[in-house]
């Protein structure tokens, strides 16, 4: 009788049942196993595809010619039928088809791929979530499924294999699903309670979203403005004391200070606004007072100067101009007359620039003298239409030029609108428009080329050739350009006036070869 049946890898043999009892292979923590499977996939198809192909040949052709025969005594009938070996027809019928091998195949590569999907998920709920701290029945529940596909996937159930697989494999999906929307909304209670400054609140919810992401940075950062908190809190007491004792100043170090603790305090940046608003209210305040009271005394440097703080704090404050304007009334009066006095002898004698040097020595006590104001105005604009006519009579020849004549009838035009008109001005007009009128009368001229030439005449463009050409020219200087194929180019400047010579202008010196 043979002896007892040795141990293997598949587990006891039983009593007395004779069957071998296949043991359960843990295959849920070999995920780099399913993802070579993946890789390799075309290559083990076809790999399954060739063997299945030999196997069916040899068992038809090769086996029976390997066999010997061998004399032996005759065999009892029980031991023939237990040592015979299978016959051809019997080997090939327990090996499956090469169709059913690729699908058997196939199968266990969909197996293999949900394997590794189950394992992935995994391990990013142990790693990176953390989840015996708040998941650890479901996840249990989850690998109590992925197990049941192992005890499949090694007896070749695959179909069983890959349902039980992509069953647990959903279950953890959705517990990754579950653990970030917990985190997720316990970091926003915690943010939430740090905004309404509940230290204890913030705690709480930050101790539950820890136990799935210890290690999130937003976590972290959260965390820190908590520890800060209460720092926090005793703080903006202390600010707002300051506040009520209307120290401005400080309350605003007290607030910055806060910020540089959390930037990220709720109406922080509010509160900073707030305090620097009251706090240049406070110093308009103290200005206006001091300037009013050196007024009072009739030290006027010290309350102009007090006034100029305060409508640096407050730009039109009204209370500092009526300051400054009490201060004019009473001691700078004399000084702004004499200036004015100087101004008017200047503008008798149309004298502008030195008129308007006077009206801004004034603007500079008081910019808001209205008469001084308009003085200047006044001065520089006579000063301009003097300037104005005067680059008119020095540039006389270029009012050929149709922009520049225009120009020179728009500053004509202005000169004599000005008040007052004093003699020079007056003379000045005068001049300008006679001087106008002379050169806005055009004059004919006559011009002779070659019939060969072309001719450019600046102010007027291309005059093409001719052998004479009469034109209507305004008085004033022009270019003439003349040119011509093999020659040199001419060029000659003309001035224009009545009963003028007639111009020649061609080209006649060749171009050397």
């Amino acid at each position: 009788m043979p002896g007892p049946f040795p141990k293997s890898a598949y587990g006891d043999m039983p009593d007395e049942s004779g069957l071998i009892q296949p043991r359960a292979v843990p295959l849920t923590h070999a995920g780099h196993r399913a993802a070579a499977g993946r890789r390799n996939r075309p290559w083990l198809l076809y790999a399954v595809i060739a063997a299945a192909a030999a196997v069916v040949i040899s068992l038809f052709t090769l086996v029976p010619a390997l066999v010997t025969p061998v004399d032996l005594a005759p065999p009892t009938g029980e031991q023939v039928a237990a040592d015979a070996p299978p016959s051809p027809a019997r080997a090939a019928a327990d090996q499956p088809p090469p169709f059913a091998a690729i699908q058997r195949e196939q199968a266990r590569a969909e197996a293999s791929d949900e394997l590794a999907r189950f394992v992935e998920l995994e391990l990013r709920l142990r790693d990176a979530l953390h989840v015996s701290e708040w998941g650890q029945n479901e996840y249990e529940t989850a690998r109590t499924l992925a197990q049941s596909g192992d005890e499949a996937f090694v007896a070749d159930r695959f179909e069983e294999a890959i349902a039980a697989y992509r069953e647990a494999a959903e279950a953890l999906a959705a517990l990754v699903e579950t653990g970030l929307q917990r985190f997720d909304d316990a970091l926003a209670k915690a943010m939430a309670a740090i905004d309404v400054r509940n230290p204890k609140e913030a705690r709480r919810w930050l101790d539950r979203a820890k136990e799935i992401k210890p290690n999130d940075g937003t976590l972290l950062a959260a965390e820190a403005r908590a520890e800060r908190l209460p720092e926090v809190i005793d703080r903006l007491r202390q600010a707002r004391n300051l506040e009520l004792a209307g120290r401005w100043a400080e309350a605003v170090q007290a607030l910055q200070e806060i910020r540089a603790l959390d930037a990220q305090t709720g109406g922080i940046d509010a509160a900073i606004a707030n305090a620097r608003q009251n706090q240049a209210a406070q110093a308009l305040a103290t200005q206006l007072s001091a300037g009013f009271a050196a007024l009072g005394r009739r030290d006027f440097a010290v309350a102009t100067r007090a006034f100029n703080q305060a409508l640096a704090l407050d730009p039109g404050n009204s209370s500092a101009l009526g300051g400054l304007q009490q201060i004019a009334d009473q001691s700078l009066v004399l000084k702004i007359d004499r200036l004015k006095a100087q101004a008017a002898v200047h503008a008798a004698a149309e004298q502008w620039g030195q008129a308007a040097a006077a009206y801004q020595n004034i603007l500079a006590v008081d910019a808001n003298i209205r008469f001084a104001q308009e003085g200047l105005d006044q001065a520089e604009a006579q000063q301009q239409a003097l300037d104005a006519l005067a680059a008119m009579q020095a540039d006389a020849q270029q009012l050929s030029a149709d922009a520049r004549y225009r120009e020179a009838l728009a500053a004509l035009g202005r000169a004599k609108s000005l008040k007052p008109q004093g003699p020079i001005l007056a003379a000045a007009i005068q001049q300008a428009d006679a001087l106008l009128r002379y050169h806005g009368s055009p004059v004919a001229v006559l011009l002779r080329s070659d019939d060969a030439t072309e001719v450019l005449l600046s102010n007027i463009g291309p005059l093409g050739r001719f052998s004479e050409r009469r034109l209507e020219l305004r008085p004033g200087a022009y270019r003439l350009l003349g040119s011509r194929d093999g020659c040199r180019d001419v060029r000659t400047q003309i001035v224009v006036k009545p009963d003028m010579a007639p111009i020649d202008i061609r080209c006649q010196e060749a171009l050397q070869q």
